[in-house]
Parts: structure tokens; C-alpha cells; sequence
């Protein structure tokens, strides 16, 4: 029974932790597709990097990154929103993290 306990431990911590990550995608780069998805926003390239980058750091900080097709073009802004006090951003990361994230969503 003793040797069967560490076997059964590390089996139980790699399953708990597989269902951790099982949900998680990194959030997509910046590529000429999501360009393309963000004209009805009007983001350049380095606008949407910009996005990103405030997306990953931000956001990170109080909680797991959600998949960015999680919700839909239409749902970001209002979640963007309600989460830019608590993220502390500006306008400008606002526009620009809801216009990556509607970008990537659109994918």
C-alpha cells in the first residue's frame, strides 16, 4: 500500500493540473488575418500589438487569461469595460484591448 500512495499522488497532481490548463489557448498573435478583423475598428497593426500586450499583463494580474473566443465580438467591450477600473487603464489600452480582443474573437 506505501508504494502505491506517491504513485497515486502524482497521478492526482498531473490530472488536477491538466484540468487546469485544458481550457487555456494563448491569446493569438498579431498576424495580417486579425489586421484584417480589425478594420471595423480601425486598429493598426501596432495599435493591436499594443492591445495585446496590455491584454496579457493586465488582465493577468487579477485572473486567468480567458480564451479570447470565449465571447463574442459584440460581448468584449462591455467586459473590457467593466474591468478598466479594476485593470487601471487609460482610454487609449481600453480601445486598444477591446480592438485586439474583438479582432482575435472574430477568428
Amino acid at each position: 500500500m506505501k508504494r502505491r500512495a506517491p504513485l497515486l499522488m502524482v497521478m492526482a497532481s498531473l490530472f488536477i493540473g491538466a484540468c487546469a490548463t485544458a481550457d487555456f489557448a494563448p491569446p493569438p498573435a498579431v498576424s495580417p488575418s486579425l489586421i484584417a478583423s480589425a478594420r471595423l475598428d480601425r486598429l493598426s497593426a501596432q495599435e493591436l500589438s499594443m492591445g495585446r500586450g496590455v491584454f496579457v499583463s493586465r488582465c493577468l494580474e487579477c485572473h486567468t487569461l480567458p480564451s479570447v473566443g470565449k465571447y463574442s465580438r459584440k460581448e468584449w467591450p462591455q467586459l473590457v469595460a467593466r474591468m478598466a477600473a479594476r485593470a487601471n487603464l487609460s482610454a487609449s489600452d481600453q480601445r486598444t484591448v477591446t480592438g485586439y480582443l474583438r479582432a482575435a474573437s472574430a477568428q
